[in-house]
Order: structure tokens, then C-alpha cells, then sequence
């Protein structure tokens, strides 16, 4: 009947993938090796098979037959060995009851005493080979499907047609087919046999085998094996196998209640012969019967196949080492990269159900208020619904036992309560008040989160609730991602959730999404999802997003163990339904990313000098890589650019431990910019990735609040393991080389370094004061952010600020909580780096009372818009904690909540913030921090540069500014700005006249660097510390003459130097104050356009809002209030509602000691609306004088009727003072 047996291969190789593995799938010569062998010995029972069936050939004697036969069960057994050794009890079955048949022919032979041919085959061996074939076909389909080996075994009848398993089946005598019946309509129990263990580890004792009825990460039922002693067999041929052969059966779980994404967890649990083994402490341990035992390893099972078919029949299962892997139950599961691992065997009854397909309710239920409740029921439904313990709590990790339930609750927020009778409660009451809450945005997440049972009949509700919810109201992106939390392993809720985020996604926020996504499919019960497929197809449409997709992928497929082959799958679909052209493209950029690995890791080895290799390397990589600008290729980091060349010349390597590579890559379009990159190997940038991701996220939120903090993002691509491109912004400086110029000390403790920098780089005023803005909007975004991140390692080598003014942070390697320490010492002391030196820019050189107040305001704003929208920011760290990323787990998302201060108002959080910007205002550490890494990393020397002067940041020439004929004092005035500081004008001739404007200290530094460049110089210039009085004046206006005329009766070399140069070289002061005396004809001090236009009035910021029936009045901070005879006030604030004979409604806060105080003052009144409005708000400014009495600097009375009491109020106001 059979005339062969054939085999197929159907994998493609698209594209070779740089993943080390003894997976069959990446190692080619196994399978080709499995694939001979079991082919020969198919071949050998194809002709034992048909000589005993084939009705057309010679009839055999019984010593034949019995020859075939046990050449059959020698094929059989040896396809077993080609098979891992892994036993089969079927197969078992099989090979005895032909070795029985053997048997009997030759009792019979011997009894007869001669040889005995027949010319029919009996019925019942025919029957014993059919099963024996059905055997080593479901054997070798089973084994190949445990470890995804792409071979098929196909048989062929004497037409040449397929036979296929199910024909097959009717021939053989074990198997009976009955039609598959629904399983709702079964009351059996659920069981599994557990037949053997392979390949245990040698040191252990005794096993046990713990199997576990999931749902998601639920334990719905629980059975354990018969402790099993190991025993080591004396024969070095034979397999570590523990033989349990142990039916189990679920009392209390019928078929009929299996959800479709049921299946079984196996743990293995182990005793060890050396329990002081190092090795063992670290695994988790549990205690039955009074043994203690470690859980070693463990593997999953889905009981539904992809047809929604309960599975039958035996399975081989390889274990995952439980020592490296969490337990999780979401989808089958098992060891396919590990050859050598241990194998487990189990058997499910053959038993043919299938699961129906699922109605939804039709029918809707009337249309429900909230109002309807009581409003007692309103609050507590309010209070339920808002909680975030959702986002907060790792769904992923498996519940297997009371203390995994304790840790749980643990992982809630404290004004969560812990017992379970309440939360049983709650659950029951949200659930039974679900149609209150249609219209509750973001609700149904916890609506269906509160529904305890997920059986048929629930399931049925649940689905109708979903579409009456969808019909009612749009569900935004931040709900749908919450429905794709691991807590829903339902699929039809996942597929509703992908649907609908699907409609809402624009192509630039998948791009955005698309780490949390693909993070989200690993709880994906089925490896077809529609999320896969829209990625493919959207893929196939926008090869942007396939370049990111592809990358993404291959650093997953390094990063990833247990979920390593359903990304495997993805990347291959991907690789297979781009056009070649563009599949080439991403070989090409693959293999620029492993000559730059290779030129990395032999650059630190290379004996020549690193920059010399570096030159020659990148030159051969132009030459055999580029073939001389004739190869071109897009970057794995900007997806627009296109390069054939590297500009050797700007190439650098960067002075780190890691040793980074700068690389600038000329684009193939010549109209086009270069780009700049790093190349870094040795840190995980993937950190920096979701980082990054989190910034643009928050941009994102400010944005559609009308805040545009000008945040400067950057691409990040990890290409390999722990190494990747870092886009490079140009036009920027670290806040070390900013600082340089002044000296390490100077540069770290004082004020002017990058105020002067900006002035440097933005001659033009309007310029300048664009950079200002920039500043200030950049670095109070940032504020905000990195201490809502807990970013750390924040020393002044990474912040870095544009020459536009953009403050921007980089390195994320310490953040989420994780501080940079050196030994035990905390090195990021401050909340976040905000620094005098910053202040002193922002306010033009100090000049500008408003710039604190203005910085307070924009980070204030900035933090309460985040809160208000915290769930996108926790729900895309909720969905990265699966991630592998080091420190990326749920008690980072934690942290991030408290520090969005959930418990406060918005008052109390506005104050909150404040104090976090005056203490890093205020905190000395971050400038020590700032010392040390410049010493530490050899950065700068205590004192200033020799070359460049503290008050001209950069060195000119000659060359650039031409030939200096004489210099001369002509004229001084006082520096507004400055108290006490004279300004010496200085008239400079070289082709034309110029006038200049430098301090006695500037002179003196001038002269002090001549002096130590050119020591036998003869030149003198006193240095004083006197009050620069009229007198003192006049005779350092003389010294100065002196000191200049000296100079330049000097050699050329010392007239022409750059330090002469640099002194004489037209800054933005000097340009400043002769374009306002054009303005004006001489008659403007110096400087005043360094000072904000002002009236003089006395002003008070505040901010009122009604909530929950309460006024809340804030008072923000006060600008320009009086002196009182010459001295500063100490100012406090008091609030009155007026009328209010009796002052029952005053209120007042704590005294400060500035003119331009922050006070940050909430005053609560609990009053009607209605009677709100008839009262005037009184707001008054007192000084605080000790042991004389308090005084009024100024007073403002409100009309609150005139409030627009719908949304919150924000305004100056001025005070009228004693003075007005």
C-alpha cells in the first residue's frame, strides 16, 4: 500500500541573523544532519513496511517476517535515539506488542519444525504495522513541533496521493475518530498523565512535578506528582530519566469551564545531593510534605490549539531553567534554543472538543446617570475607578501561592486596602455598577478588572459590555493600551483593543509606540494577532516603519530567551514581504554595523596610536566598504540619510572609558548636511531609548497644553548588543567645555561662564535674547523631567547647551531611582541640576528680577500638566517592564507615581515643586559633583585656561581680526547692573576706530596671562581690592594708560598674539553699549538694555480656583516691593474675605527675605459659590519686623463675582503700596 515515504522542508533563509544558539533553528548543518538520518531510516521502514504488506510480492517465510519485523522495531527504536532518547509510552506500546507478534511466529516455527511460508499477511499484523507507522509519524511530527524543526513526514499511497493522518488513522486498531463535539457540553475533569522526565542534571536528589491550571497569571487549580527519588543508572549509555508514569486529574475543574486561553504551567521541583551547593541558594524554594525543594526549571502548555481545538495525544516539552527565567502563563512555553536541556514528556486524553464560538450580548440595558446614585455611591465609585493600581501593579509575574498574593498587594498603593473580603467587595461593587459608568472615561479597564469570574456564561456579559461601551463613547490610545495590559489574556478583548488602536494610530505614533507594542504581543495567547499583521502591512506601505521595526527586532531576538522564536517569526515575515531592493539595504546597514564593531574592539587593542588607527580603519572601510563612494547606505539612525562616505578628517574618538567614536558621514546628496553620530559599544542603550521615548512623549503632552518646552531629542539605536548610534546635535557644548575657559574652580563655582558663552555665540541682541527664552523654556522642561525620571549621573559633561540657547540632557544610563554612587556615597544629592550659573543667564547677566519667577512658573505649569496626564506616562513604562532592561520593572513605575505626588492638590503640588527648584538652586553638591568629574577625568585645571580670558570665551587671532596700531583709555562710568564696578572705555585703532568697555579685573587677568605667556615682558599693573571711588579711579585710569602704552612698544610677537587679540576683540557689552549710545546720542549708561523695562510697580501673582466647594487662593510670588528706609523687607502675605468685620477669614503665610519673594501660599475658604461672589478678596503684602510690629507694603482687593469661576485663574496684580 505505501509505495514511499517523503519529506519536506518549507523554511527560507532570507537573510542570515547574527544570533548565537543551539537552536535547530540557527545551527543549518544540524538539520541537515537530522533530516539525513531520519530519512534513511524512513526509507529502511518504507521497505520493511512494504514487503510485508505489498500483496504483489514473494511470500515470505516466518523467519522472514520475523527478520522484517525486528528490523521495524530496530528503525523505530534507533529514530528514538536520533530523537533526543525522548520516551514515548505510545511508541513503547507499539514496538512490544510487534515484538508479541514476533514472538508468536516463532513458537509457531519451532513447532512445526520447518519453515513455513503463507501468501496472506494476517489481519491483525497488517493492524500492528499501521500502528507502529501512525506511532513513528506522530512521534517524529512531535518531537520536530517541540523543538520548531522544519520537517514534515508525508506518505504516498501506490497512485502517488497523499495519505493523510487522519486516513491513516482508520487503518490503525488504537485509534478510534468520533465527531469533535462542543466543550461547554462536558462534565468530565480535566487530567494529564505525566509520563517521564530526560536528561535530568546529575546532582539532584529527587524531583517532583507541580502542574498548574492557568489563566493568564491566575492559578485556577493545582496538582502535584509523587515525590520521585533519582536514581543513576550504572550504565553510561543509558539516559537521566525519571520515569513518573502518574495520572492527574483537577477535581474541581470540568472541561466545560476552561477559558480559551487555559494552560498547563509544569515547575519542577528538585532536592540536591550537595544542598550547600552556591548555586541553589538562589533559586526559589517551596516545602511539601515537610521537604524543602528548589524550583529548577519549568514549561507551559496551551490546552487550545490555533482552531480553538482542546489538544490530545503526547507532548514533548523542553524545560526552562527556571534560575534565569520567571514563570509566566500567558502561551505555550518551552525550552527550543537548549538541545541538551531537560525534556518532559506528558499525555492528554484523546478526547475531541472544540471551544464554540463566543455571542456577545445584543441586548443593551437602559441607559444609566451617575446622578441616579446616591452621592455616597457616586464618591466611592469616584474613588475606585481613579485608582492607578493598574499601571502599578506587574500583571506578568506569576500568582502561584498565598505569599505571591501578599507581594502583590504589597505592590498597591497605600490608600489601597489589603484585605481580601473588601477587595472582593469593591470588585463586586464596580462590577454591579458597571452601566453607571459607561461614560467614565478611561473606566473599562477596571470595569472588567473587577469582574472575578471569566467562565462561558461571564464571558458572554463581558463581550456585550465591551461593544455597548464602544457604542457609546470613544475609547482614547491610553485605555486601549490599558486593555492590553497582561492582566487580559482574554483574545477577543486583545483583538478589540489592537481594532481600535489600530483606527486611532497616525504611522508617526506607532513609530513612537512601537517598543511598548511590541512588548505588548508577548501576552499574546495565538502568535497571529491583528497587531501583527498591521505591522507587516504597514510595514509593507511605509518603510519607515519597517527600518524601525527591523532594528527593533534585532535587538530583541539578542535580549529575548523564552520569547525569542515569536519574534523570530515576525522578523522573518518581514524580511519576506519587503521588496529586495530595501531587504539589501538593511544587509548593507547590518554589515557597516559589524565593521564598526570590529574596528571598536581592535582599537583598544591596537598598539599604534588610537587616533592614527582609527584614520587608517575608517579609510579601508571607505575603500572595501563604500568601494570609494560607489556603495551607499542608510543609516540605522536616521532613516533619511544616505551615505557613502566618512569624513575621516572630523572623526574623533571621545575620551571615556568606553571610548566612543565620533563619526561624521558625508551624505550622498551634496546639497545635504553632514551627519554627525556616535558609535558606542560596552553600555545598554536601550536605557537611553525608552528615555528618549518618555521625553517625546511628555514634548507630546506640553504641546497640546500650549507649553512648547523647546526639548532638543535625539535618535538612539541599539544595532547589537550593549552598543548602537547615538545621534549627535551639532552647534552644542557640555556645560565642562563651557565652563573650561574660567578654570576648573571658577568654571564650577561661579556664575558667568555660560552667560558669557551665549553672549559669545548670539552677537545680535535680539539673538541673544531669543537664547535667554530658549534657555529658560529648555532647562524647565528638563527640570521636570529628569526628576520625574530619576535621572542620574547629571555632572556637567551630560548637559550640554546649543549655541540657540536649548538646554539638553544626554546619557540615561542611571535613571528610574538608580543613582550614580561612588562607593556608598550618593553623588546626585539635588532633586535635579538647576544652578545659579543658570539663573544668572536666564536673567541677563543677573540684570532681570522676573527670570526666577518666570522659570518657577514654566516648571510649575509644566509639572501639573504631567500629572494631569501621569496615565501615559505610567502606562508606557507598565508596558516596558517585561523588557529585560535592566532596573525596568514595576517598582521603577512606582517611583515614577510618587514622584507625580498623586495625594497633593494642585496648590500643594505647585509648592512642592518650588521647594524642589530653590533646593537645587540652593544645593552646593552639584557644583562639587561638577569639581570632581572634571578632576577625576583630567577635564580642566584649577585655574583659567592660559590661552582664553574669562570674559572672551573663545581665541582670536590676528588672522581675524586684524593688526592693533595702539589702545588708550579715553573715559569711565559706572556698570548699572553691577553695584560698585567701573567701566573703562577704551579707544582701539587698527584699520578703523573702535571703543571697547573692561573692568580694573579684567585688566589685571589680561595682564597676569601676558605675564605667564611671556615672562620677560616689561609690564606692570597693580592689583587692588579698593572701592572704586572718584579718586581710586582716576589713578587706575593712569595705570591702565601706563600699562597700554608699555604694551605696545613691545615686540610684534607679543602685540600680535592671540591673548592681545582676544582682550581687544569686540564682545557683545562693547556692542551693546555703542549701539544704544547711537540710539539715544551718547546720553544711555552702559548696559541698560540688560534690564527689563519696568514701571516700578509693586506686583503680586496669583491664582484662584474653585473645587469641591472650595476657594483656593494662592499666592505665587511678589516682584518689586518697597524698601523701607533703605533696607530689605521681610515679607509675608495675608488674605481676607471681605466683609469681614470680625477678620475671621484671615489667613496669612511665612515671612521670606526678598524683594521679589516666592511665596507659594494656599488659603483655603470651604464657602458656597453663591456667597463667593458676593465678597471682595483682600491679598496684602506686610513686613515682617522683629520686636517693632508688622507693616502693609501694599494692598489688592479682587472683585470675585468678576471670576470666571470654570476654570482656573491665573494673573499679576498690582498693589498699591503706602507710597501710591
Amino acid at each position: 500500500l505505501l509505495q514511499s515515504t517523503k519529506t519536506s522542508n518549507k523554511s527560507k533563509q532570507l537573510i542570515s541573523l547574527d544570533v548565537t544558539c543551539s537552536s535547530p533553528l540557527s545551527n543549518p548543518h544540524w538539520r541537515e544532519d537530522f533530516r539525513e538520518n531520519i530519512d534513511r531510516k524512513l526509507r529502511q521502514i518504507e521497505q520493511c513496511f512494504n514487503r510485508l504488506v505489498n500483496p504483489d510480492s514473494s511470500k515470505l517465510l516466518i523467519d522472514e517476517q520475523i527478520e522484517l519485523i525486528e528490523e521495524l522495531i530496530s528503525c523505530s527504536k534507533t529514530i528514538q535515539s536520533i530523537c533526543l532518547d525522548i520516551k514515548s509510552t505510545s511508541l513503547f506500546e507499539r514496538q512490544l506488542m510487534l515484538k508479541f507478534y514476533a514472538a508468536q511466529l516463532k513458537n509457531q516455527s519451532e513447532n512445526q519444525n520447518e519453515q513455513v511460508s503463507t501468501s496472506k499477511i494476517p489481519q491483525n499484523l497488517t493492524r500492528l504495522l499501521y500502528d507502529l507507522l501512525l506511532s513513528i509519524m506522530k512521534y517524529v511530527q512531535t518531537y520536530c513541533q517541540a523543538f520548531l524543526i522544519p520537517y514534515e513526514v508525508e506518505i504516498y499511497d501506490d497512485e502517488n496521493k497523499s495519505i493523510d493522518m487522519q486516513t491513516l488513522k482508520t487503518l490503525s486498531t488504537t485509534t478510534t475518530t468520533t465527531d469533535p463535539r462542543p466543550i461547554i457540553e462536558s462534565l468530565e475533569l480535566c487530567n494529564i498523565l505525566i509520563g517521564s522526565l530526560s536528561y535530568v542534571p546529575s546532582n539532584i536528589k529527587t524531583v517532583r512535578i507541580v502542574v498548574r491550571l492557568c489563566y493568564g497569571n491566575q492559578t485556577k487549580a493545582k496538582q502535584m506528582t509523587s515525590l520521585m527519588p533519582f536514581v543513576r543508572n550504572i550504565y553510561p549509555e543509558s539516559s537521566l530519566q525519571v520515569d513518573f508514569n502518574e495520572q492527574l486529574i483537577f477535581n474541581d475543574i470540568h472541561l466545560c469551564e476552561l477559558q480559551r486561553e487555559a494552560l498547563l504551567l509544569f515547575e519542577i521541583y528538585a532536592s540536591f545531593v550537595d544542598e550547600a551547593d552556591p548555586s541553589v541558594a538562589s533559586l526559589v524554594s517551596e516545602v511539601f510534605d515537610g521537604v524543602s525543594m528548589c524550583l529548577v526549571g519549568w514549561c507551559s502548555q496551551a490546552l487550545f490549539d490555533h482552531e480553538h481545538t482542546l489538544i490530545s495525544g503526547e507532548h514533548y516539552l523542553g524545560i526552562i531553567d527556571a534560575a534565569t527565567t520567571a514563570r509566566t502563563g500567558f502561551y505555550s512555553l518551552r525550552n527550543i534554543l537548549d538541545l541538551n536541556c531537560p525534556i518532559l514528556t506528558i499525555s492528554l486524553p484523546n478526547q475531541s472538543f472544540y471551544l464554540p464560538k463566543i455571542q456577545a450580548r445584543k441586548d443593551m440595558f437602559a441607559k444609566k446617570e451617575l446622578s441616579d446614585i446616591s452621592l455616597d455611591n457616586q464618591k466611592y465609585l469616584n474613588q475606585l475607578i481613579n485608582r492607578q493600581n493598574l499601571l502599578l501593579t506587574d500583571h506578568s509575574v506569576m500568582i502561584t501561592n498565598e505569599t505571591s498574593m501578599n507581594n502583590r498587594k504589597q505592590q498597591l498603593s497605600p490608600n489601597m486596602l489589603d484585605n481580601d473580603s473588601e477587595l472582593s467587595d469593591e470588585y463586586h461593587f464596580l462590577w454591579s455598577h458597571r452601566h453607571y459608568l459607561l461614560d467614565k472615561p478611561r473606566s473599562l479597564a477596571k470595569l472588567l478588572k473587577s469582574r472575578l469570574l471569566w467562565d462561558y456564561p461571564s464571558i458572554i456579559d463581558i463581550y456585550g459590555f465591551i461593544n455597548e461601551t464602544d457604542q457609546r463613547r470613544n475609547l482614547d490610545e491610553i485605555e486601549l493600551f490599558e486593555l492590553l495590559l497582561p492582566a487580559f489574556p482574554d483574545m477577543h478583548i486583545r483583538s478589540f483593543a489592537y481594532q481600535s488602536l489600530i483606527s486611532r494610530l497616525k504611522p508617526d505614533e506607532l513609530i513612537v509606540y512601537l517598543p511598548q507594542i511590541l512588548q505588548i504581543i508577548k501576552f499574546d495567547y495565538n502568535y497571529s494577532s491583528t497587531m501583527l499583521k498591521y505591522l507587516l502591512e504597514r510595514s509593507m506601505n511605509d518603510y519607515r516603519i519597517a527600518h524601525k521595526l527591523y532594528w527593533h527586532l534585532r535587538q530583541l531576538l539578542l535580549t529575548e530567551t523564552i520569547h525569542f522564536i515569536r519574534y523570530y517569526y515576525l522578523y522573518m515575515a518581514l524580511l519576506y514581504i519587503i521588496e529586495d531592493y530595501f531587504r539589501t539595504e538593511l544587509e548593507t546597514q547590518s554589515d557597516l554595523c559589524i565593521n564598526l564593531r570590529k574596528i571598536r574592539s581592535e582599537l583598544k587593542s591596537s598598539e599604534l596610536n588610537r587616533e592614527d588607527y582609527l584614520s587608517e580603519q575608517l579609510k579601508n572601510l571607505n575603500n572595501e566598504f563604500f568601494q570609494s563612494n560607489q556603495r551607499s547606505c542608510r543609516l540605522p539612525c536616521q532613516f533619511s540619510f544616505i551615505t557613502n562616505s566618512i569624513d575621516i578628517k572630523s572623526c574623533s574618538i571621545f575620551r571615556s572609558l568606553t571610548c566612543p567614536l565620533q563619526l561624521v558621514f558625508d551624505p550622498i546628496d551634496l546639497s545635504s548636511e553632514t551627519f554627525y553620530a556616535i558609535y558606542k559599544t560596552g553600555d545598554d542603550l536601550r536605557q537611553d531609548q525608552i528615555v528618549l521615548q518618555l521625553l517625546t512623549c511628555m514634548d507630546k503632552i506640553w504641546q497640546s497644553n500650549d507649553i512648547d518646552c523647546r526639548l532638543s531629542l535625539f535618535n538612539v539605536t541599539p544595532t547589537e548588543e550593549r552598543c548602537g548610534f547615538i545621534e549627535m546635535i551639532t552647534d552644542s557644548e557640555t556645560l565642562l567645555k563651557i565652563e573650561k575657559p574660567l578654570g576648573a574652580w571658577k568654571g564650577s563655582f561661579g556664575v558667568s561662564a555660560l552667560y558669557n558663552w551665549l553672549r559669545l555665540h548670539n552677537t545680535n541682541e535680539k539673538d541673544f535674547l531669543m537664547a535667554i527664552d530658549n534657555l529658560t523654556y529648555s532647562c524647565a522642561g528638563y527640570c521636570v523631567a529628569t526628576y520625574l525620571l530619576g535621572i542620574g549621573d547629571r555632572h556637567n559633561e551630560n548637559i550640554m547647551v546649543k549655541k540657540s540657547g536649548h538646554l539638553f540632557h544626554i546619557d540615561f544610563g542611571k535613571c528610574l531611582g538608580d543613582k550614580q554612587k561612588f562607593g556608598w556615597f550618593n553623588r546626585d544629592r539635588a532633586p535635579f541640576i538647576f544652578t545659579t550659573q543658570m539663573l544668572y543667564a536666564m536673567s541677563n547677566g543677573g540684570t532681570s528680577n522676573f527670570a526666577m519667577h518666570r522659570f518657577v512658573d514654566l516648571c510649575c505649569d509644566a509639572f501639573c500638566i504631567l500629572r494631569q496626564n501621569s496615565s501615559l506616562i505610567l502606562m508606557l513604562l507598565s508596558h516596558l517592564c517585561s523588557s529585560n532592561v535592566p532596573r525596568l520593572n514595576y517598582d521603577a513605575v512606582r517611583f515614577v507615581y510618587d514622584r507625580l505626588t498623586p495625594s497633593l492638590n494642585y496648590a500643594e503640588s505647585t509648592k512642592h515643586f518650588t521647594d524642589l527648584i530653590v533646593g537645587s538652586l540652593d544645593s552646593t553638591w552639584t557644583k562639587w559633583n561638577g569639581l570632581i568629574h572634571k578632576l577625576a577625568n583630567g577635564s580642566g585645571s584649577l585655574m583659567p585656561s592660559d590661552t582664553l580670558l574669562s570674559f572672551v570665551p573663545q581665541t582670536f587671532t590676528i588672522a581675524t581680526d586684524g593688526k592693533i596700531l595702539f589702545a588708550q583709555v579715553i573715559d569711565y562710568e559706572k556698570e548699572i547692573s553691577r553695584s560698585k564696578t567701573c567701566l573703562y572705555k577704551i579707544r582701539v585703532v587698527r584699520e578703523n576706530t573702535m571703543y571697547h568697555y573692561r573692568t580694573y579685573k579684567e585688566f589685571f587677568e589680561f595682564y597676569e596671562g601676558l605675564i605667564k605667556q611671556f615672562p620677560m615682558a616689561d609690564l606692570d599693573l597693580k592689583s587692588s581690592n579698593e572701592t572704586e571711588d572718584s579718586v581710586i579711579i582716576q589713578k587706575r585710569v593712569k595705570h591702565i594708560n601706563d600699562f597700554l602704552g608699555a604694551l605696545f612698544r613691545l615686540a610684534s610677537n607679543i602685540t600680535e598674539s592671540d591673548l592681545v587679540c582676544t582682550f581687544f576683540h569686540t564682545i557683545q557689552r562693547d556692542q551693546q553699549i555703542n549701539d544704544a549710545r547711537e540710539k539715544v546720542n551718547d546720553e544711555l549708561s552702559p548696559l541698560s538694555l540688560n534690564i527689563p523695562p519696568t514701571n516700578n510697580q509693586s506686583t503680586v501673582r496669583l491664582q484662584l480656583l474653585y473645587d469641591t466647594g472650595k476657594l483656593f487662593v494662592m499666592v505665587r510670588y511678589a516682584n518689586n516691593l518697597p524698601l523701607k528706609n533703605g533696607n530689605q523687607p521681610t515679607p509675608y502675605s495675608k488674605c481676607y474675605l471681605l466683609p469681614d468685620e470680625s477678620k475671621l477669614t484671615k489667613q496669612k503665610g511665612k515671612p521670606s527675605n526678598s524683594r521679589n519673594p516666592i511665596f507659594n501660599d494656599t488659603f483655603t475658604y470651604e464657602m458656597d459659590l453663591s456667597e463667593i461672589q458676593k465678597r471682595i478678596l483682600r491679598v496684602g503684602v506686610w513686613n515682617h519686623i522683629l520686636n517693632v510690629g508688622n507693616h502693609v507694603l501694599g494692598t489688592v482687593d479682587i472683585l470675585l463675582s468678576e471670576i470666571d469661576w470654570s476654570k482656573k485663574h491665573v494673573s499679576d496684580y498690582t498693589i498699591s503700596t503706602s507710597d501710591t
